[in-house]
């Protein structure tokens, strides 16, 4: 159920892009998939990990139907990955505001992804007092 829910959003996702945005594949450079690999990261953790969502994850858990296939899909990574590039690549390929959205997503994601390197760079390098 879960498979074919995912290939209908994507067959979606092809006819949105087709209608209102655009796609040149020859014009994808590395900035567009820095930007899309980062807000698809900071995508993955709101929906997955982060306090704001939280509230969310709790209802649905233990959720039978389409409950549980929600629950699965706020719980698990993999999942939410797969999703979440769906939607960061289609918001992208929509158009300047699609594409701001996901410029955001990406700055947030490298703040988050400096962060978790400079509390490791500084655990590393910092004694611990005694």
């Amino acid at each position: 159920m879960a498979t074919l829910t995912f290939a209908l959003f994507c067959a979606l996702a092809v006819l949105l892009i087709h209608w209102y945005g655009g796609f040149e594949p020859e014009r994808l450079g590395a900035y567009d998939l820095a930007v899309l690999g980062l807000g698809c990261l900071r995508l993955i953790h709101l929906i997955t990990y982060d306090k704001l969502l939280e509230p969310l994850r709790e209802r649905l858990e233990g959720g039978r139907g389409l409950t549980g296939l929600l629950s699965d899909f706020v719980s698990c990574i993999w999942c939410t990955g797969m999703w979440s590039a769906l939607i960061t690549t289609t918001l992208y390929f929509l158009g300047p505001w699609g594409r701001l959205s996901v410029i955001v997503l990406a700055v947030a994601g490298l703040g988050a992804l400096l962060q978790v390197i400079s509390r490791a760079v500084a655990g590393c390098t910092i004694e611990p007092q005694k």
